[in-house]
């Protein structure tokens, strides 16, 4: 049995992605399995979606905690939610990201694939410059990666599945098919975010309603942050004002200070900023 682990955000189609594959699948002639984690609804928070692929039928029906893939469909998550908790030895990460596999951060011995899935998503016109839908991407470079679907059954399954742009969708997975770049990550994957503990196992989807809410980090929402360009800003104070989530505070000469780890990259402290001293940059890649 082969079992797939999708991490993506809302909106990105992470759930459709594991349905696709499923679908893929029994064009090829096996047995899948596709279900999603339910968790925290809401347009640019951490998901989580699984899928199973055997030569019968498969009766378990629990969450992927040991997964032989694991899928990233957002490049933000990497430092900041364990995506691969729980990858088997030899296991593959694959990841949309502009980096080659030799600079991402994996787990030892781990098998690496990188995709630029978000200009590949953009060039087809899916999605936003903010939130790419990378999902049929992802799955065209999944399937070249690993070989556990063929290209024709991805192509075959986007293009009667897919709700909307399914000629589109279709030519991005076959964009992402001969795109994607296989090779050997170089250090361990360390996040950057601590999860609450429990005192007993968890699910890997990130934090859960475990502990006091003032203890969790919503940073791992985020796909674009602040930048402050403090020579234009004139301490009007409506980033602080406007913050719906207190990530910004004033330092003592009354200038502001983001805390990024309760940052979700909303952006309306720089559409709310006068002089547009505030920018939004893309989360990966930043210093």
């Amino acid at each position: 049995m082969i079992e797939v682990r999708f991490h993506g955000r809302g909106g990105q189609g992470s759930v459709l992605a594991s349905e696709l594959l499923a679908q893929a699948a029994f064009l090829d002639g096996r047995h899948p399995q596709s279900f999603p984690f339910f968790g925290v609804e809401r347009r640019g928070a951490p998901v989580t979606a699984f899928a199973r692929i055997d030569d019968r039928p498969i009766a378990l029906r629990t969450s992927i905690l040991r997964p032989d893939i694991v899928v990233v469909l957002d490049p933000g998550l990497l430092g900041a939610v364990p995506v691969t908790d729980g990858l088997k030895e030899g296991g593959w990460v694959i990841a949309n990201t502009r980096l080659p596999p030799g600079e991402l951060a994996a787990p030892a011995k781990a098998r690496v694939a990188t995709v630029d899935a978000g200009a590949i998503a953009l060039a087809h016109h899916l999605g936003s410059p903010m939130l790419p839908i990378v999902n049929t991407v992802m799955l065209g470079a999944l399937a070249r990666a690993t070989g556990i679907v063929s290209r024709d059954a991805v192509l075959s399954a986007v293009r009667k599945f897919v709700p909307v742009q399914a000629e589109a969708n279709a030519a991005a997975a076959s964009e992402g098919f001969e795109a994607v770049v296989s090779g050997a990550a170089v250090r361990l994957l360390e996040p950057s975010v601590p999860r609450p503990t429990s005192g007993e196992d968890t699910l890997p989807e990130g934090p859960v309603a475990v502990v006091p809410s003032a203890t969790l980090s919503t940073a791992a929402w985020r796909t674009m942050r602040p930048v402050l360009h403090l020579d234009r800003c004139t301490r009007c104070n409506f980033c602080w004002k406007f913050c719906p989530d207190d990530a910004i505070v004033l330092d003592e000469t009354g200038y502001p200070v983001v805390r990024l780890e309760y940052c979700k990259g909303c952006g309306i402290c720089a559409t709310e900023c006068p002089p547009k001293t505030i920018e939004m940059v893309p989360e990966e890649g930043v210093a």
